[in-house]
C-alpha cells in the first residue's frame, strides 16, 4: 500500500513560496495576499488528510470454465475505508482477454453502506488458463493532496477451452472392440447395418428372417448384420517443434484440431488417449465420458513444447497407453526426425496409423534466388520423400494448412485409408 503526495501537494508549496518572495522582492503586497488562499488550502488539507486502512475485498468468477468466445463476469465487493469517499477500482486483464463493460478503472462513491460492488465483463479470446480477479485501487483525500494506492490480490485460476470443429466425418479404425459403441464393425453379427443374407440356420431368430427374399427363393432366409463396437484412439501430439509466434502457429493448430477430433471421437462413445511426445513426456490414458472429456481438455491445456537434444523413442512410451489394435493419429508438423521415427516405429510394430501434417510453409520465409532457393527446393524434396516413406508403410500422410478447415482434411485421410482396405483385399 502506498500513501504518497500527489502532484498538487508537490507544486502548491512552491508556488506559495514564489509568490511570497515575488511579493517581497517587487514590494506588492497582494502578491502575498494571494498566497493566503493556497496556504490556509494546504494547511487544512493537511491537517484532515488521514491515511486510510485497507480496503476489504472480495472477487467472485463465474464461470471459471469457459469456451473461447464465452463471457466471464467478475464481481468485486469493495469495502471502502471510512476516509475515502470515491474509490477507482480497475481490473488488470492478462493476454488474452478483453473487456465488454464498464469502464476500466471505474470509479466506486460510498452509498447507504460501506460496501459497493462492480461487475466487470470480459471475453476470453484465447485458450489457455489464466489468473484473474486482482484488484488495483486508488483514491485521493478530499484536497487531493494525496493519494492512496493498493494492489488486492484476488488470483482465481480461468480455464479457457479451445472452441472445436463439430466434424462429421471421422477417421474409421481397422478394428472395433467387443464394447458397444458407434462404429460398425468388420465383422458380422447382431446390429443395425445390414451385411448380407444367407440361408435359415437352426438357433436364427425369427426376427432376423428376411420375408421376401425367403418368399422369392423358396425358403427360409434370414440377414446378417454389422454389429456397432467402439474403438480406442491414441492421439500423438508432437511437442518437440513450434513454429509461428507464440499464441499462434502450429501449437495453437495442434492443440485446437486434437481438442476437434478428440471431441468427435468421444461424442461416439470412443475412448480416446493422449500423448504428448516431445521434450517432455506428458499422457492421459484412453477413456470415455463426460470426466474424460473434461479431463482431457484440460491436458491439452497444458500442452507446450519443451526443447530437448535428447534422442527419444517410443520405448520411453509405457505400453498401457498403446492398448492393442487403436487407432494412432499424430498431428504433427514432421520437422523433428524423432518424432519421424517414432511414427513409422509404430506403423512397423503393426500398430494402426493416420498422420495429420501440420503444413510448416506459412511460417516458413519465401526463398530468394541463388542459393536459397536451391536449399528451398532440396527440403522441399526431403520433405516429399518423407512423405513417401510413411505411404509406402501403409500410412495415410495428410498436410493440413493454418486456417484451412479440419473436416476436408480427415475426409482425405479417410479416403485414402478406404482404397488402401479395398487394395489390400
Amino acid at each position: 500500500m502506498t500513501w504518497a503526495p500527489t502532484p498538487r501537494l508537490l507544486a502548491y508549496p512552491w508556488l506559495v513560496a514564489a509568490l511570497l518572495v515575488t511579493a517581497i522582492a517587487a514590494g506588492r503586497p497582494e502578491l502575498a495576499a494571494a498566497a493566503a488562499p493556497l496556504t490556509v488550502f494546504l494547511l487544512v488539507g493537511l491537517a484532515t488528510s488521514r491515511r486510510p486502512q485497507p480496503p476489504g475485498s472480495r472477487v467472485c468468477i463465474s464461470p471459471q470454465r469457459v469456451v473461447e468466445g464465452d463471457t466471464v463476469t467478475v464481481t468485486a465487493e469493495i469495502a471502502l475505508p471510512t476516509e475515502l469517499e470515491v474509490l477507482e477500482v480497475g481490473l488488470p486483464l492478462p493476454s488474452g482477454f478483453q473487456l465488454l463493460g464498464p469502464a476500466n478503472p471505474t470509479a466506486v462513491r460510498r452509498g447507504d453502506g460501506s460496501a459497493q460492488s462492480v461487475v466487470f465483463t470480459v471475453r476470453p479470446v484465447r485458450w489457455g488458463e489464466f489468473s484473474l480477479g486482482d484488484l488495483y485501487v486508488r483514491g485521493r483525500d478530499d484536497f487531493g493532496l494525496r493519494r492512496f494506492e493498493m494492489r488486492l490480490p484476488g488470483q482465481m485460476a480461468v480455464r479457457v477451452y479451445p472452441r472445436s470443429s463439430r466434424l462429421r466425418t471421422l477417421i474409421r479404425p481397422t478394428r472395433t472392440h467387443v464394447y458397444s459403441g458407434s462404429r460398425v464393425a468388420v465383422q458380422k453379427g447382431e446390429g443395425i447395418e445390414f451385411a448380407d443374407v444367407r440361408p435359415y440356420v437352426t438357433g436364427d431368430l425369427i426376427r432376423s428372417v428376411n420375408w421376401r427374399a425367403s418368399a422369392r427363393r423358396g425358403g427360409f432366409w434370414v440377414n446378417d448384420r454389422y454389429p456397432e463396437r467402439n474403438v480406442d484412439v491414441v492421439l500423438l501430439l508432437d511437442t518437440f517443434t513450434h513454429l509461428g509466434p507464440p499464441e499462434a502457429g502450429t501449437l495453437e493448430q495442434m492443440v485446437r484440431g486434437a481438442a476437434s477430433l478428440a471431441s468427435a471421437w468421444l461424442r461416439d462413445r470412443d475412448r480416446v488417449g493422449l500423448i504428448g511426445f516431445g521434450g517432455i513426456l506428458r499422457w492421459l490414458e484412453v477413456g470415455g465420458g463426460t470426466r474424460h472429456a473434461y479431463q482431457l481438455v484440460d491436458t491439452l491445456l497444458d500442452t507446450q513444447v519443451v526443447f530437448s537434444y535428447a534422442w527419444k523413442g517410443i520405448d520411453l512410451i509405457p505400453v498401457r497407453l498403446l492398448p492393442p489394435h487403436a487407432l494412432i493419429v499424430g498431428v504433427t508438423p514432421l520437422l523433428d526426425q524423432r518424432i519421424v521415427t517414432a511414427l513409422l516405429d509404430l506403423r512397423g510394430r503393426g500398430f494402426d496409423l493416420a498422420v495429420i501434417e501440420l503444413s510448416p510453409t506459412p511460417h516458413v520465409e519465401e526463398a530468394g534466388s541463388g542459393t536459397a532457393a536451391l536449399a528451398r527446393r532440396v527440403w522441399d524434396l526431403d520433405r516429399e520423400v518423407m512423405r513417401s516413406r510413411f505411404l509406402r508403410a501403409g500410412a495415410a500422410v495428410v498436410p493440413w494448412s493454418e486456417g484451412d478447415a479440419l473436416e476436408p482434411v480427415v475426409a482425405e485421410v479417410e479416403l485414402w485409408r478406404r482404397r488402401a482396405r479395398f487394395r489390400g483385399h
